[in-house]
């Protein structure tokens, strides 16, 4: 059923959508050759947490500062402890430019990051940056005084096609609330946090995550989670196991919106140096490519890539072992872009915009119609 309006909340949605919807992988889709986790998202790596702030006011025509409002924001806590204390090694690729994102340059000049990472609407970045300093000034009382300042991390979407973007109802407390509600466990999907407005190849897109496990050189296991901001592509690119299901479905997208961008999130247990952790994020655009897309022009497509491991052991991890990860990134991309729209709900935003949930019935019809679509 289409998202209702008047509610502010955490966006909880669940592995299996707040309406029954299941995720590709609990329908029986083939999703990779890699195992997937205990939760099959991000927070699968050891100390990772995630926080969101959905903020859903409103419908009828456009009010510009009133509404209706289809927004929110998104927090990825790497670590446990204080980031700006224990920084990580990190690595940005950027596939196709148009973001609007804060943080990148410093991470690409040092290999760190000393910071949470925010996620949401492309007219919020300097909103939610702004709690996010707040944020950080309370854990550190030596910021700005006697230490250096830290790297705000904060990436983007554009979300007008649903939400009153110029509104900028996103402030700095949503962000340190999306901090402060950061957790373990499973990762609430499609119209969740930063994901309430966003659509994906014309339907309704936003929050995904998945992740895989990777055998290590002393038969240990590392684990690698994604989670993507997904709010870009036409339905007729939409690729789902190799079919062509965007064509093959009836026309849903309304308005000639085009959404463009894709962020990802990608952490990781591994001790991979912030080199490696680039040639990763390179590879994430070859997951986006699985589920169809082309990077078409407007889409800005970011990649973010963490490790978790101490930075002393960051770098052990040889070039030539590194298959088994850039086997995980793509997989993991992948099926966090399909979770996000088999996860996401009906949502009609302002002057009665509509994007529609991916009609699942007729997506598996589809691929069963299309040989080895389903184990």
């Amino acid at each position: 059923m289409p998202c209702q309006p008047e509610c502010r909340g955490d966006g909880w949605l669940g592995v299996s959508g707040a309406a029954g919807r299941l995720s590709p992988r609990a329908l029986g889709l083939w999703l990779g050759a890699l195992p997937a986790g205990r939760f099959n998202n991000l927070t699968d790596v050891p100390g990772v947490t995630v926080g969101h702030v959905s903020l859903i006011r409103g419908q009828g025509p456009l009010v510009p500062g009133q509404g209706p409002v289809r927004t929110g924001v998104t927090a990825v806590v790497p670590h446990a402890g204080n980031m700006y204390r224990r920084p990580c090694r990190a690595a940005v690729y950027v596939f196709n430019g148009f973001g609007k994102s804060i943080g990148v340059p410093y991470i690409r000049e040092t290999g760190l990051i000393n910071a949470p990472i925010l996620l949401t609407n492309t007219l919020s970045v300097n909103d939610v940056a702004n709690g996010v300093i707040d944020y950080l000034l309370r854990q550190n009382g030596k910021i700005g005084n006697d230490a250096r300042t830290p790297d705000i991390v904060v990436f983007e979407c554009d979300d007008s096609y649903l939400n009153d973007i110029r509104g900028r109802h996103v402030k700095p407390w949503d962000a340190i609330l999306a901090l402060e509600r950061a957790a373990a466990g499973p990762v609430a999907q499609g119209n969740a946090g930063a994901g309430v407005g966003m659509s994906c190849f014309q339907l309704k897109g936003g929050i995904g995550s998945a992740s895989r496990l990777i055998p290590g050189k002393t038969g240990a296991r590392f684990v690698l989670g994604m989670l993507v901001l997904a709010n870009f592509g036409l339905q007729e690119d939409l690729l789902v196991n190799g079919v062509p299901v965007g064509r093959l479905l009836p026309a849903e997208a309304s308005g000639s919106h085009v959404p463009g961008s894709l962020i990802s999130v990608g952490v990781t247990d591994a001790p991979l140096s912030s080199r490696q952790l680039e040639k990763l994020a390179a590879r994430t655009a070859l997951g986006q490519a699985r589920t169809g897309s082309l990077s078409r022009t407007g889409s800005g497509d970011f990649a973010l890539l963490v490790s978790t491991a101490p930075l002393t052991e960051c770098g052990s991890v040889s070039d030539w072992a590194l298959d088994g990860y850039y086997q995980a990134i793509v997989e993991a991309t992948a099926e966090s872009i399909w979770n996000a729209i088999f996860l996401a709900e009906t949502m009609v935003g302002r002057d009665g915009h509509l994007r529609k949930a991916l009609p699942v019935g007729e997506t598996l019809a589809i691929i069963r119609s299309w040989a080895g679509g389903l184990n």
